[in-house]
């Protein structure tokens, strides 16, 4: 008897309580008020996946927008984007659902300077999904049509299979074969469309190739665009003595000192350079050398070789110009070094800026393919790789010279212009059969 008492004392002192907060309108109390149903809000939204930014702006949509039934018993949908995902409610787009289906909120607001809580009549919930943009499907396939037709399809076929001819056969598994799936390809657009590059006119200059000396682009001199360090290093350049070269007496001791004798080109340049008063001789003469080293090493018929081995076989090279012509255009077989095919290519464009090192910057073609033993056109694509122009002489040239087209051919210059500018790679098509 004495705790039902002592519950019974305790539940009215908490009724005092209440009582006594204000809740009837006490001056001293919080005041409650209770608004009026809305037909667009307030409204709960739950994210299950994913949480998008707080600037999403959100529209509630009703099946019936000039009704006057509060928000909470109109079906409705609530829907939101990005820029690239969608998010849609799924909960409370249909009818009304039965009472206690799911949860209901009140919201309530307390403003402090009246001391007023506001409450709002129940506030839907809408559970959010959501959807990127560019995986959706802008025309779905009738799922229910295509399985028919497929179905039909897959059943004519397997009597094809059990009672036709050897021709139906063959017809039924090519069509099986030239068969596309349009809802499969329908995915992989966007990605395939993303894999088209851009325009070759828009995709900027053309990179030089790694198989040629390291050019200076930012030059918009000739001469400086391929400089003495990208050919030869100092220690090699340093190597060359052609004091022999100036001090011998005749055309005949200036060749017995070049390691390659058979270049009328490196002959005639050597005669003139050594007659003129013109300063810098002794640079123009070791880059003469250095063409001459590098037209014996091409010229050069064994597969593979040791440095004394190339020593032997070029005695007038110094050690220091044998051990850069190995690490520059030969690579290691085994115990010996060979000039591969790749490599091959190296020293031809290596020989070709000699020789417009050596002639100006402009330079025969023909004569170069004659002293290389290759043919102009193997010749004329190297110093394009270069950056070089490769031009017939015009018309005008070619009368005022009397040179039919197919002696213009043979006299094609390769001219170096800067800034220097490197063909587009060609490509090629399917080969032809």
């Amino acid at each position: 008897m004495s705790q039902d008492k002592t519950r019974s004392k305790k539940r009215k002192s908490v009724a005092a309580d209440v009582s006594s907060s204000g809740v009837s309108g006490s001056s001293s109390g919080v005041h409650v008020t209770v608004a009026e149903a809305s037909t667009s809000g307030p409204v709960f939204v739950n994210y299950p996946a994913v949480r998008p930014s707080k600037t999403v702006k959100y529209t509630v949509y009703s099946r019936d927008p000039s009704g006057t039934s509060s928000l909470a018993k109109t079906p409705s949908q609530l829907a939101g984007e990005t820029g690239d995902v969608e998010y849609f409610s799924t909960n409370r787009d249909r009818a009304q659902r039965p009472e206690g289906e799911d949860c209901q909120y009140l919201p309530a607001l307390y403003d402090p300077s009246t001391n007023t809580l506001t409450i709002a009549p129940s506030a839907p919930l809408y559970l959010l999904t959501h959807r990127v943009k560019r995986t959706a499907q802008q025309n779905p396939v009738d799922d229910g049509l295509a399985s028919a037709r497929d179905h039909w399809r897959t059943q004519r076929n397997n009597l094809g299979e059990a009672f036709g001819t050897r021709k139906a056969k063959s017809q039924i598994k090519a069509q099986e074969r030239e068969q596309v799936d349009v809802r499969a390809m329908q995915g992989v657009k966007g990605h395939l469309m993303s894999s088209i590059g851009l325009r070759e006119e828009d995709a900027g200059p053309v990179a030089p190739s790694a198989l040629i000396p390291i050019p200076n682009l930012a030059t918009d001199q000739p001469f400086e665009v391929y400089p003495r360090t990208s050919l030869i290093s100092d220690a090699e350049w340093s190597s060359i003595d052609v004091q022999p070269l100036v001090s011998a007496a005749d055309d005949k001791a200036r060749a017995a000192v070049l390691p390659y004798r058979r270049s009328r080109f490196v002959e005639d340049r050597i005669r003139s350079t050594v007659r003129s008063s013109a300063g810098g001789k002794k640079n123009t003469l070791r880059m003469l050398y250095y063409l001459a080293a590098l037209l014996a090493l091409h010229d050069l018929h064994i597969d593979a070789f040791t440095a004394s081995e190339l020593q032997a076989k070029i005695p007038q090279l110094p050690r220091q110009l044998v051990d850069g012509l190995i690490t520059r255009f030969a690579e290691q077989s085994g115990k010996k070094f060979k000039v591969t095919a790749v490599r091959k290519v190296k020293l031809l464009a290596w020989i070709c800026t000699c020789y417009l090192a050596a002639d100006g910057w402009s330079t025969d073609v023909g004569r170069v393919a004659g002293e290389l033993k290759t043919s102009p056109t193997k010749v004329a694509e190297v110093f394009k790789s270069l950056g070089c122009k490769v031009d017939l002489p015009s018309t005008a040239e070619r009368e005022r010279l009397g040179l039919s087209l197919d002696d213009a051919k043979k006299q094609r210059r390769a001219v170096l212009r800067a800034p220097v500018q490197y063909p587009k790679p060609k490509l090629r098509g399917p080969a032809k059969r």
